[in-house]
């Protein structure tokens, strides 16, 4: 049996020959090369949340509403965020072109987190049911709503929301506001770091056989 002074003994020596005696030259280079190599982990983590990109989805039905999805997208932006809103992909007043559901599909495809506002416009539902049907978004998706209709409805089984599976209740949009910028942040650099192992790893968008979001969007039967 070790005894457990012993094996603390024992791991302090094995370091000791691994690590220079401190004030040493020798010290001091190992601790530059740890420098450098801290230094490009967080720049390779950097380089990978600025490439990650969150769409920003709610009502545009009044003036308000619409600037609350723009001051949300700046809020983001200013905190090192990439963020869009939908109208970066077409004209939200203009009639013809793509469908809203074409237009949506395309963005989900491009984004790494959608962070949707729950709301009662029409645009919004369309939105709301094409992300609850299509189960390969979920993962993506942070669904904020306001506190006193999560708290009417929470214990309704058949309630729209159920679909989602990370649901944030907020109270006033400066909550709101709070809230997006501190979930957004803690899902991108997570995310990033998931991508920094899987790079590292062979995995992800490194494995011959990743299949894409479209590729996976394709496959799922259209109701």
């Amino acid at each position: 049996m070790i005894v457990l002074e012993d094996y603390f003994k024992k791991a302090k020596s094995d370091l000791e020959k691994k690590i220079p005696d401190y004030g040493t030259d020798e010290f001091g280079k190992f601790r530059d090369k740890i420098r450098v190599q801290l230094k490009k982990k967080e720049s390779d983590h950097f380089l990978i949340v600025r490439g990650l990109k969150v769409l920003v989805l709610g009502d545009w039905n009044t003036k308000e509403k619409k600037q609350r999805l723009y001051d949300l997208k700046t809020i983001l932006l200013g905190n090192g965020i990439y963020a869009e809103t939908i109208d970066k992909y077409c004209d939200v007043d203009k009639k013809g072109g793509l469908s809203q559901l074409q237009i949506l599909e395309l963005c989900c495809i491009q984004h790494q987190l959608i962070v949707f506002i729950d709301g009662t416009g029409t645009g919004t539902l369309v939105e709301q049911n094409y992300l609850a049907t299509n189960y390969v978004f979920h993962g993506k998706i942070l669904y904020f709503i306001e506190e006193s209709k999560f708290d009417e409805s929470k214990h309704n089984p058949s309630v729209y929301f159920k679909d989602f599976p990370t649901i944030v209740p907020y109270g006033t949009d400066k909550e709101l506001f709070d809230k997006v910028l501190i979930y957004s942040n803690l899902r991108i650099y997570r995310l990033a770091e998931i991508v920094q192992k899987q790079v590292s790893s062979g995995k992800g968008l490194s494995n011959p056989k990743y299949k894409p979001w479209k590729d996976r969007l394709s496959k799922i039967p259209r109701g």
